[in-house]
Parts: structure tokens; sequence; C-alpha cells
């Protein structure tokens, strides 16, 4: 692949990212429930993907040093190396955990959006490997979230609302 398709489809890929992470955000503050949904999609797609290729081909993590700060690049050239894949599968499940919990409510969505600011900013010092500053704009969506508790499940189409009596059918 020449080098500059290589680097074409990097910067639309970083470009996409960081748009996505925006329009995310936005919707955390204006449209929670539809931010909710994305994220859960987001997060639960990350899952599997990591798993995927943590289990098939762990060493393209090792790519992330390219763009990573120095400790973040010392860590994945060094010690990260040899536990590639039980740590990028432990990250996965704790993807997975966030994705659960944005269709909950009470404690179990508020630990959610906890993980998901912490992830956000523990992945900040990949740079552009990770689409910074795209984690950036999800760990603001997420605090959004975690300052606004979700107050019904997604999947629960009235609650929360109150129907009134000369609406309903007979």
């Amino acid at each position: 692949m020449s080098t500059f398709f290589s680097n074409y489809i990097f910067w639309m890929t970083y470009s996409a990212s960081n748009l996505a992470a925006i329009l995310l955000m936005i919707a955390c503050y204006k449209r929670p429930l539809i931010a909710r949904f994305c994220l859960a999609l987001l997060f639960g797609w990350a899952s599997w993907f990591n798993a995927t290729t943590a289990v098939e081909t762990p060493w393209v993590y090792t790519d992330f040093a390219d763009y990573a700060v120095l400790g973040y690049r010392w860590f994945i050239l060094g010690p990260f190396e040899p536990i590639t894949t039980p740590f990028v599968l432990t990250v996965a499940a704790g993807q997975l955990l966030i994705a659960i919990s944005m269709p909950l409510t009470g404690q179990l969505f508020k630990l959610g959006c906890l993980a998901g600011m912490v992830f956000s900013v523990a992945v900040l010092p990949l740079g552009l490997g990770a689409a910074f500053p795209a984690m950036l704009f999800l760990a603001l969506g997420f605090y959004r979230l975690w300052q606004h508790p979700a107050d019904r499940l997604l999947w629960r189409r009235n609650a929360g609302r109150k129907i009134h009596k000369h609406l309903q059918p007979h």
C-alpha cells in the first residue's frame, strides 16, 4: 500500500473519529438517550474488536507506540508486549461493562459513566493513535451523563412520562 494512501486512510479515520466524538459529546448534552444508545453500541463494538484483535493479531497494538507520549511508548514497547493479549482482553471486558451500563439507570449507570471517563482519559496519552482529542470529547460526554444520571432504561418507552386520562384508549 502506498504511503499516500496509508496517510489518507489514517487522516480520514482520524477526522471521522473526532467528528463522531464531538457529535456524541453534544448528544450527551442535548439528546442523552440517543447518546447512551450510541455509546452502548460504540463500546460494545470496541469490546468485540479489541477482544478479537487481541486473540488473533496482538502484535498490532505495538503500533500505537508510534503515536504515544514517551511514558506510554516505553510501556507499549517494553512490559506491555509479553502481556498484550491478557491486557487487551481486560480492557475489552471493561469496554463491554461500559456498553452494558449505558442502557441502565442508578448506580450501575453512574459507575459505567465513571468507567467511561477513566477509560477515555487513560488512552489520551496514545495521542493520534487514540484520535486525540476525540477521547477528551468522550470523557466530557460521560461526565455530562454522570452529572445528570439516567432516569429511565433505554428500552422503556413510556417510563417517566405521565399519560393523561383523556388520552388513554378506552
